[in-house]
Formats: C-alpha cells, structure tokens, sequence
C-alpha cells in the first residue's frame, strides 16, 4: 500500500510536471507568436513612411500580401534578403544591381549630355553668330536644359506620385529624346530654346527623379556608393561622347548629330525604364499613395536650410567648366575646340566618373558632409590651374583635377538629404534641393557669358566660378559643426 502511494504520488508529481511543462510551452510559444507579430507590424509601419517619404508608388503587383510573409519571407535564399529599416527586409541582389545599371545608363544619357554641352556651343555659337546672337543668349539653351532638369522636380514630384515611376520614367524617355529630334531641325535660335533647351530639360527631370529617388530604397549599408556607381554615368557620358560627338559633327554635320544622339538617348533611358523599379515589400499591407508631395516644415531645420544654400550656390558653379573650357582652349590658349576642346571634356568626364565612385566609397565610411566639403573646397582651389593655364598640358591637369573632385554633390545628394531629413522625408528634401538649384542653373552660363564678353575676361569669369565653390563648402563645413554641435553625429 505504500509502495503504491508511493507511486501515485510519484505519478502526480510527474503529472504536475508535465502539465507544467506543457503550459510553460503553450506560454512560451503565444510570446513568440505575439512577438513575431510586433516585429512584423514595426515592419509593415517601418516600410510604409520610409517608402511613403520617397514617394514611390508600388504598382499592385509589386506587393506581398501580408498573409504571404511568413512564407516568402524563408523561402527566398538569404542573400537576396537585405535589412532596410528598422529591420524591415527589403528585396535585394540582381534586381537591385540592375536598378543600379538603368540609373547608371539615365545619367549617362540625359546628365552626360551636360559635360558635353560645349561642344554644342561651341557649334551654335559659330552658328548664330552671323546672325547677331551673342554667346550669354547662345549658352541660354544650355541654361534651359539644366534649369528645367531641377525647376521642373515641383511638376514631376507629384506626377511620380500620383501616377507611378514608371510613367514618368517614360515620359521622361519621349519627351527628351524628342526635344532632341526636333532640335535636329531648328532654323532659329529660339527653336533651341523650345526643344534642345526646354523639351529636353524637361524630360531630364523626370528621369532625374527616378534614377536618385528608387535606387536608396534598395541599399542602407553602401547607398552612397550605389548613388556614386549610377552618377558616374555622367562621367562615362562625358568621356565617351567627348570623342565620338566631335567626330560625327565632323563626319555628318551638327544636326544629323543631334538625331543620332537622340537615338542614342532613347535606347539608353528606354532599357533603363525597363528595368528600374522599387524594391517589393516582404511584409505589410499595400502601400496608399502620398498626397503631400512637399513637406515644407522641414526647411525650420536650422541644418536644412544650410544644405539648402549650399546647394543654391552649387547650382551656380557645376556647368561652366563643362561649358566654357572649349572656348577658353579656343580664345586663350589657340586650340581646336572640337579636337582638343573635346579630349579636355573627355578627360574632365573620365575623371569625374572615377571621382564619384570614390566619394560615395569615402562617404560611407567617413561621412557624406564630411567628404562633400573637402570635395567643394578642392574643386573651388582648382580653378585657379584653369585661371593660369596657358598650354594645353595645363588644361589637361586642371580637366583631371576639376573632374575628380567636382561631381560630389550628385552623389551625396540623396544620402546627406537623408542624413538630415530622415528616410520618411527624403522625396520632399531631394525636391526642396533640386528646385533651390534651379535658379544658379538657370543663369550661371548668361552670367559667365557677360562676364566673359564685357567684364574682365575669362580670368574674371573662372574667379567667379571658383567663389561659387569655395562658398558651397564654407556653408557645408558650417553645416559640419553645427551638426557636431547639436549631436547629430548621424549628419556628418
């Protein structure tokens, strides 16, 4: 009797145990369930503002239903899964190096065009010369092109928005690549205002839009690196279209040139437009589209309105090298503006190229204000090789120079705008900073030109040129410490 009481309370003891352990299980597996759950809704929140802040509408079927999370979430191999947010996973691996790639060409094609646009001029202003056109009114279709390509971010902002990436990417494809068509068949200066100048500003700002805005979303460890990869497509451009532009302007003649290009250009920003799309969500529910395209309470951020100004002033400096620097190996130092006018642009872009791919390396280990004030202070400090260069070896070392350290802004443009404003409000930052760019764009070839024609020469116009630089990192390195000073050691 005892042993048996001995064993029925054995017995219960192991029962209670069990019990106990079966509850404790059923316990701890609720807590996990509860907190995959959370880790799932702060995903799903996450994702939503930091895609809502770029204002990337995701077409339906670029989405996963939430139900489907779980499973594509371990289904998918690891390496295509990459952290975003907040431990939001975002899609990664070939489809973001392809978005990469159609960036890469969108700059080639449309922001190329500007480190070759003095060749145009060069042509345009032997052109209409005769015809009494100065060369400020001359390089006022270059003005256009680039003053559109920022100005016209408050129209493609909210298209981007309302319609989708896709349209405006090709929007962007159609319309510039036929203002560069019809440009083809211009008879007065006033038809290249319309179509080289206006038509095709406009569709670099679409496609602008799109290749700085999608690409961030696809990369959080070596985004600034992603960003200098695709912006040194304009790098790319410049050198490939220095040599071959000059040559089928000799071969055809300028206008059949212009047609040729602009069937170069649709190719390019067509594939791209192919290709390029924002990442799919892994997890949440559909993403609603953004109706405030520009939130303006951003601009009482003492450090936005700094990289604000800067940028403002940016815009005054960037194109006339690219612009004049044939027409100075022309007038100042007795060149070929086509042969040797156009190898110095090409070596200005090679440089520029390789130069922004080792910002964006320098950027995301050092810090993107950081690298972008010594970039701006060193590109101000070249100007003065370019002031005293009088022979065709200097202006060689000035291009190599100048290129390397002058394209900085386009590639830390996204990743300081971010820095500052955060992820949820990086579509209204990159479109306060692209429209603050606009006016220096606009007007900066006119004033170079007048300072040129009845100022003091080319030596006034490069001092002026440098001061423009050399005032961009001065607001940046102010920028730096009041940053340091406020703690934001993230915005450095």
């Amino acid at each position: 009797m005892t042993k048996f009481n001995l064993f029925h309370s054995s017995q219960g003891k192991t029962l209670t145990n069990s019990s106990a352990s079966s509850v404790q299980e059923k316990t701890e597996k609720t807590a996990a369930h509860h907190h995959t759950k959370r880790r799932a809704s702060s995903r799903r929140s996450s994702y939503d503002s930091a895609i809502q802040g770029n204002g990337v509408v995701l077409a339906k079927n670029e989405r996963y239903d939430a139900a489907h999370h779980d499973h594509a979430h371990h289904s998918r191999p690891a390496s295509i899964n990459a952290p975003f947010e907040d431990g939001v996973v975002m899609e990664s691996g070939i489809r973001g190096y392809l978005v990469v790639f159609g960036g890469f060409l969108i700059i080639l094609a449309a922001i190329g065009y500007v480190s070759i646009y003095g060749i145009f001029q060069s042509q345009y202003t032997d052109i209409y010369a005769a015809k009494g056109a100065s060369a400020s009114s001359v390089s006022f279709v270059g003005s256009l092109a680039v003053g559109f390509q920022f100005g016209f971010t408050i129209i493609s902002g909210p298209v981007m928005n309302r319609f989708g990436y896709k349209v405006v990417l090709w929007s962007g494809t159609i319309v510039g690549s036929l203002g560069l068509l019809l440009a083809s068949w211009a008879t007065e200066l006033w038809h290249l205002y319309l179509t080289q100048g206006v038509m095709f500003g406009i569709g670099v700002s679409l496609l602008n839009l799109a290749a700085t805005a999608i690409p961030p979303l696809w990369y959080a460890k070596n985004r600034s690196l992603a960003m200098g990869i695709c912006f040194c497509g304009a790098g790319v451009g410049g050198l490939v279209l220095g040599f071959i532009i000059p040559a089928l302007i000799n071969a055809v003649g300028i206008y059949w040139t212009l047609r040729i290009f602009a069937i170069f250009h649709f190719v390019c920003t067509a594939f791209a437009s192919l290709v390029m799309r924002a990442p799919r969500q892994l997890s949440g529910p559909p993403i609603d589209i953004r109706k405030d395209t520009i939130n303006l309470q951003i601009l009482k951020d003492p450090g936005f309105m700094l990289w604000f100004i800067s940028a403002a002033l940016f815009g005054f400096a960037y194109v006339v090298p690219f612009t004049y620097v044939p027409s100075y190996a022309k007038d100042v130092v007795g060149l070929d503006p086509n042969v040797q006018g156009g190898q110095l642009l090409s070596i200005m872009s090679a440089a520029n190229a390789v130069g922004r791919v080792m910002i964006g390396i320098a950027a995301d280990r050092i810090g993107a204000i950081r690298v972008a004030t010594f970039t701006f202070v060193a590109a101000g400090a070249s100007c003065f090789i370019w002031m005293f260069s009088h022979s065709y070896g200097a202006l060689v070392g000035f291009a190599i120079v100048h290129g390397f350290f002058s394209g900085g802004f386009f590639t830390l443009v996204a990743s300081i705008t971010a820095n500052i404003v955060g992820l949820t409000h990086l579509g209204s930052g990159l479109t306060i900073i692209f429209l603050t760019n606009t006016p220096g764009n606009l007007f900066t070839l006119p004033i170079a030109g007048k300072i040129v024609d009845s100022v003091g020469g080319y030596k006034a116009m490069v001092g002026y040129n440098a001061a423009m630089y050399l005032g961009t990192g001065l607001l940046l390195c102010i920028l730096m410490f009041y940053n340091h000073y406020t703690k934001r050691v993230d915005a450095i």
